[in-house]
């Protein structure tokens, strides 16, 4: 028995010793492989921390553990990161490890994974990192000299609170999942398998042409999937898909042959309440829901069937029906009853233009506010043929008996849509067939007052109306107020149904003007609040370009008495704005600023979305040196000695350059440059200047009073180069030249022309010697 246990516990320590040796013995030789496979796979920038292996945390496995996974662009998107990972674990069978010909991946777990993909308008995405070219030399090599691979005999892959951000420029998607958690099971080696899946998105938001459809909804789906994976065919049993309430399921296939797709998918829910359906608006479902009263019948049901390629969609259908609904806050004299819902989507199969949407009715009554409308598009890809009827009234103030507000919010005003109708083709009204469209009604806003604690004061407007025809929209009039500040506009939108319908050039002009405007007023107060996991994503992984769209010419005339931006006060202020093909610009902008005046030209031009540049003109006459440096950041960084100068410049600048993904100056592509004069300026108190004076023992030094300076300046690879240029102050006559950079180093050479006899006895008697 003694020797039994003797020999038992030199096999554990053995074991034991195995599980701590084995790791270390075979660790360089998986990272090499890593690193091959990497290299050889991938057209990306791959940066990682460590890589770890482990007997420990998934025995009798290795486990390889690769922390901080960094995936960047190259080319056009050289300055994006793909995906950002905390850790990779990936189990490998230990027997293949030991054989030393493929590895075998068993599961494979991703923990907080933030990736960021997007599609250009070109249709370039950062995403096709796979290098076909690399793998085929692989293939050719392991077929040649037998090298060890990874072969993924996936039971088991995993996602671990994922934040993933789609946009695509293209076609105008953005997506953004948060706090995404996956879970796929099943022997994906098998012939024939049941893949189950689990996944839970704690936000889901899904954007359209700045629409949102989808707005932080929480969605779960669950499903029990039977995979012929020899066959490619998919059947769909026991799956649930719940978006916030709403529950839903589908029954049927999915099958792939060559670049088909066969589709069989029967959409039925098994929720019949309407506050199920409630749950997917944001504002209801944001307030209060669990506590909500709620009565009436829904039906949610549909279809996809056929094939789906590149040439073909199948037929679908969905069918929405919402009967004698309400609902109502427990807290609120008011409810919102008379709920009716009537809508169809349809689609024959073949192409989208045979896709039919019918919403025959939607009707409310929202406390004592009547709201009726209907819409019905055919043809919505070739030539949309339209027919929408709008109507309703809606006291503001009355908002707050049926929708809770916040103790801060308040509202008021009168909200009326009149008889807003429209019926005719789209091609109609590009040919200008007006006879054979009926577009006509107003909506008209009177007496509004909003106030909040995230603006400083409360926003009125006390009069404006939109007009309605089948060729524009016209802006009658605009008298908006937000404290001291005050807007007013008329204008008019051309080609609007063109440019909602099929994507066409919507063109228009608008005339601004106000007596007092303070920028600051119309923006956000900043708060303290803590940012959620989505905006931190997007403020970290998100292209922050504003790319201006192709389809808008549009003119803006403006005139302000005084316009203040920031700490910036602006008084008769006059220009236009032009937006058109892909550019803004700013024309004859005049203004009175800083104790002179200043006039700018210029564009922002994104014609390339990726390499936005800007354009200005800038002429600045008589400004006031003292008052631009208290006022402007830029002259306190790349200027400081402008505060302790007095006096006035004027300037004529030019400039060019590239912005980066923050919309901040490629410094090394900055061209252009100016000439900066004076007329009596003052300079004293300046230190390094002082201390000169004192050695030279020149007191003139410590206060310069100079006339006529001019400074030709250039910028050239990220520099500030001023042209060297004379200054005569007194008997003193000097040379100056050089640069400062933009990282706040200077470079600069000062020749001064001093006459002995100002240097005195002493001094001069040291210059003979």
């Amino acid at each position: 028995m003694k020797i039994l246990l003797k020999v038992l516990g030199i096999i554990i320590i053995l074991v034991i010793a195995l599980i701590f040796v084995l790791p270390l013995f075979f660790k360089g030789q998986i990272t090499d492989l890593v690193k091959s496979e990497v290299n050889n796979n991938v057209n990306a920038k791959i940066e990682f921390s460590d890589v770890s292996l482990s007997l420990f945390k998934s025995f009798p496995n290795f486990n390889l553990e690769i922390s901080d996974l960094i995936i960047s662009g190259t080319g056009s998107f050289e300055k994006d990161t793909l995906a950002n990972i905390e850790s990779v674990d990936i189990s490998i069978d230990l027997i293949s490890v030991f054989k030393g010909s493929d590895y075998e991946a068993k599961r494979i777990k991703i923990h907080q994974p933030k990736i960021f993909l997007k599609t250009l308008n070109n249709g370039e995405a950062n995403y096709n990192i796979t290098s076909t070219t690399a793998e085929e030399e692989k293939e050719e090599s392991l077929v040649d000299e037998g090298e060890a691979s990874f072969n993924m005999i996936l039971k088991k892959f995993e996602i671990i609170d994922g934040q993933i951000e789609y946009v695509d420029a293209s076609s105008g998607v953005h997506l953004i999942l948060a706090g995404f958690n996956h879970t796929l099971s099943g022997n994906l080696s098998l012939e024939n398998t049941i893949l189950k899946t689990t996944s839970h998105i704690d936000q889901f938001t899904i954007n359209y042409n700045g629409i949102n459809y989808l707005s932080r909804v929480e969605m779960e789906f669950n499903a029990d999937i039977e995979a012929d994976l020899e066959n490619q065919i998919f059947v769909l049993r026991q799956n649930e898909l719940t978006i916030n309430e709403l529950h839903l399921n589908f029954d049927g296939n999915v099958s792939f042959n060559n670049n088909d797709i066969n589709l069989v998918l029967i959409l039925k829910t098994p929720d019949t309440e309407f506050k199920n359906i409630l749950s997917l608006v944001p504002a209801v479902y944001s307030k209060d829901f669990e506590t909500i009263q709620t009565s009436g019948t829904l039906k949610l049901e549909g279809f996809v069937k056929g094939i789906y390629n590149e040439f073909n969609i199948p037929s679908f259908d969905l069918d929405l029906q919402v009967s004698d609904a309400m609902f109502k806050y427990p807290e609120l004299p008011k409810s919102v009853t008379n709920i009716i819902i009537d809508a169809k989507v349809t689609n024959s199969g073949g192409n989208l233009d045979n896709t039919i949407i019918d919403i025959s009715k939607i009707t409310c009554k929202l406390g004592i506010n009547p709201v009726d409308m209907k819409i019905k598009v055919q043809t919505p890809v070739s030539d949309p043929e339209i027919d929408m009827q709008v109507r309703g009234r809606l006291d503001l103030s009355t908002v707050s008996d049926f929708y809770p507000l916040s103790e801060d919010q308040k509202l008021k005003g009168t909200f009326i849509a009149a008889d807003v109708t429209l019926q005719g083709r789209l091609s109609a009204i590009e040919n200008k067939q007006f006879n054979l469209v009926t577009a006509y009604g107003s909506i008209q806003i009177k007496d509004f007052e909003y106030a909040s604690s995230l603006i400083s004061d409360p926003f009125n407007i006390s009069n404006a109306q939109l007009v309605f025809t089948p060729n524009y929209i016209d802006l009658v009039t605009l008298k908006s107020s937000i404290g001291e500040s005050d807007i007013n506009a008329q204008g008019q939108l051309e080609n609007y149904l063109a440019y909602t319908f099929t994507n066409g050039v919507i063109k228009g002009n608008l005339i601004t003007s106000s007596r007092h405007f303070d920028i600051s007023a119309f923006l956000p107060k900043e708060t303290n609040t803590e940012k959620t996991e989505t905006s931190q994503m997007q403020d970290s992984l998100s292209n922050e370009i504003i790319v201006i769209p192709p389809n808008i010419n549009f003119e803006i005339a403006s005139s302000f008495d005084r316009l203040i931006y920031d700490n910036i006060v602006m008084g008769n202020v006059s220009g236009r704005l032009a937006i058109r093909d892909q550019k803004l610009e700013i024309k004859d902008l005049n203004m009175n600023v800083l104790d002179g005046e200043m006039t700018v030209n210029g564009f922002y031009n994104t014609f390339i979305p990726d390499q936005p540049e800007i354009n200005f003109d800038v002429d600045m006459r008589d400004i006031n040196i003292q008052r631009t440096y208290s006022t402007l950041r830029l002259m306190n960084t790349y200027a400081p000695i402008a505060r302790k100068t007095s006096g006035f410049l004027s300037t004529r600048l030019t400039l060019n350059t590239k912005l980066d993904n923050n919309m901040g100056p490629i410094y090394e592509s900055m061209t252009g440059g100016g000439a900066l004069k004076t007329s009596e300026i003052k300079i004293e108190g300046v230190n390094s200047l002082e201390q000169v004076a004192d050695i030279l023992n020149l007191k003139e030094l410590k206060e310069l009073e100079l006339n006529d300076v001019s400074i030709d300046y250039e910028f050239v690879d990220g520099k500030i180069l001023v042209k060297p240029f004379n200054l005569k102050y007194a008997h003193f006559e000097a040379n100056v030249g050089g640069w400062t950079s933009f990282d706040q180093s200077i470079d600069y050479v000062m020749a001064l022309n001093i006459p002995r006899e100002k240097f005195g006895t002493a001094v001069n008697s040291v210059i003979s010697d």
